[in-house]
């Protein structure tokens, strides 16, 4: 079972994955870590996305990173990379 949060040599291995954006004004973006770290513990824990505790960013950042990187193929790679189980992390 992968261990959550993400160790620094797990995060090191998907990190170059995520290339680090920069918004020139408004609210400051998420961290990515944080929000893959939601993303693995939702996925662990097979819980509704209203349920991830409050130590994780807001849900609904969350589950729209979720769905942008399902759909763009990052979070398949973030499997393949840190050997998670597609059935249960």
């Amino acid at each position: 079972m992968l261990e959550i949060p993400l160790s620094d040599a797990d995060w090191a291995k998907v990190e170059s994955l995520f290339p680090e954006l920069h918004a020139p004004r408004g609210r400051p973006r998420r961290s990515d870590r944080e929000i893959l770290n939601a993303i693995l513990w939702q996925r662990q824990h097979k819980e509704k996305w209203h349920r991830l505790p409050a130590t994780f960013p807001p849900q609904q950042t969350c589950y729209l990173r979720y769905t942008m990187w399902k759909n763009t193929g990052v979070l398949q790679r973030v499997d393949e990379l840190l050997n998670v189980d597609q059935t249960g992390v």
